[in-house]
């Protein structure tokens, strides 16, 4: 957890403005990249003392130059934040909110309060000195994040005086529109609205009192595996990993059982298409199922289909058709908890996996046209288009699997090219043997698509 702000206004000068967006980079640095960073870390790798760095961020000096700020830039991973507002802060350094204010006015010549030509008036006009002062210099459009409006809209809630507002119905919704999003959104378009709003959670948990925080750690359960996921969808698989481990602090933290097995549920189905041994996932997904306590939840749902996967992906398949059975004999009963994820159509999902991989081609089949006619989720019908490929392939079709394979990612808006169908499509290639890949007459296409997907 970040040491407390020292008071100090952002606004009084460019100087104290960009000082203060270095501190709030630092302070969401963890959200961000999943590490802490120190002032004496950051320190370090941008050779200034410590001191030095504390004077910038609370606007009392500057960088001496460009290149000082691009190292700053670089090892806070702002994505060239700080070096697109580093000439507007070299011209207007430590000038005054009031000659910033005049400066404006000139710019927007439309704005006047109270026929006085240039000095804005004190009090509730405050932060409309502030929103216009951004405006006026343009800087709503130098980055993703002054671009997306977000210093205007917390500006507004602040003259609203609703900063602190959000309830935690107002979370819960907001994790309900990102499971949505991921469903339906290619993940890069997600990512970067969602830190937003796991960095605004940060700071309402960390002013709310430790006995009323339980429903906002569940709130930062559910986002902080929403980010995980789609870290996941973006390949990125080591921040994943750790915001899965954050998801779990969360949600034990909550106390919450159900929120305990959903996360890990969760995170057991998504490292099937991660870096991570068959036999990992078996033992997290027994783990989340062992803490559920006989409830039967979407947390459990997910647990037991991840199980059944990875047993399939071990070869274990009448073991994987069992946990199959068993989950389709669940799916019968009122599940709880719905609303984190969990439909029908992950049997269906789950069936056609099994299935798959087991070479069992009519019930796979049957699986597949299932979830297609239930599922609006590109991500599950793409896959289980990948699903048949894998069928065709293990029952000894090799060159009509790559050659489906490849069909499938081509016609895929490369946008929606995640890396979990990604996964699915290299799965593909397994099932041909060694030995007979380079007299296939489809690999070179197959290659080909697949290689173009990666460098999107």
């Amino acid at each position: 957890m970040p040491a407390p702000r020292k008071t100090c206004d952002r606004y009084r000068s460019m100087a104290h403005y960009f000082g203060a967006l270095i501190r709030d980079l630092r302070d969401s640095y963890e959200i961000r990249i999943g590490a802490p960073l120190t002032v004496a870390q950051l320190a370090a790798r941008t050779g200034y003392s410590a001191s030095m760095l504390g004077s910038i961020e609370r606007g009392e000096s500057l960088p001496e130059s460009g290149s000082r700020v691009q190292a700053i830039d670089d090892a806070l991973r702002a994505d060239g934040q700080l070096r697109k507002l580093w000439p507007v802060v070299q011209r207007l350094g430590h000038r005054t909110l009031d000659e910033l204010a005049t400066a404006t006015n000139r710019t927007i010549a439309s704005y006047r309060e109270n026929g006085n030509g240039g000095a804005l008036p004190q009090g509730d006009d405050m932060e409309r000195r502030e929103l216009f002062q951004l405006a006026g210099l343009g800087l709503l459009a130098q980055t993703p994040l002054f671009g997306s409006g977000e210093p205007v809209r917390q500006a507004i809630e602040r003259v609203l005086n609703t900063a602190d507002g959000f309830t935690v119905d107002d979370w819960h919704l907001t994790c309900a529109d990102y499971l949505h999003a991921v469903l339906t959104r290619p993940p890069a378009t997600v990512r970067d609205d969602l830190v937003l709003d796991l960095a605004a959670l940060q700071q309402v948990l960390a002013r709310e009192a430790p006995e009323r925080a339980s429903e906002l750690q569940r709130a930062a359960a559910w986002l902080s595996a929403l980010h995980a996921n789609v870290l996941t969808r973006l390949g990125e698989y080591g921040a994943a990993r750790r915001w899965w481990t954050t998801a779990r602090h969360a949600a034990d933290s909550s106390g919450d059982t159900d929120m305990k097995v959903w996360v890990r549920g969760t995170e057991a189905v998504f490292g099937l298409y991660a870096p991570r041994s068959p036999e990992a996932i078996l033992t997290l997904a027994r783990h989340a199922q062992s803490l559920a306590g006989g409830r039967l939840t979407a947390g459990v749902m997910k647990a037991l289909g991840a199980e059944a996967q990875a047993l399939a992906v071990l070869g274990r398949h009448q073991e994987a058709r069992d946990r199959l059975r068993h989950l389709e004999e669940l799916s019968g009963r009122e599940v709880e908890g719905e609303k984190y994820g969990w439909k029908g159509a992950g049997v269906w999902f789950t069936a056609s996996w099994v299935h798959s991989y087991g070479g069992r081609t009519e019930a796979g089949r049957e699986a597949r046209d299932q979830l297609l006619a239930a599922s609006p989720c590109y991500q599950n019908a793409t896959n289980v288009r990948l699903h048949e490929a894998i069928s065709v392939g293990t029952q000894g079709g090799h060159n009509e699997a790559v050659q489906l394979a490849t069909q499938v990612v081509d016609t895929l808006d490369p946008a929606y090219r995640s890396h979990m169908i990604m996964h699915t499509a290299r799965a593909v290639l397994d099932t041909v043997p060694t030995e007979k890949r380079a007299t296939l007459p489809a690999l070179a296409d197959y290659r080909a698509a697949i290689d173009a997907s990666a460098s999107n």
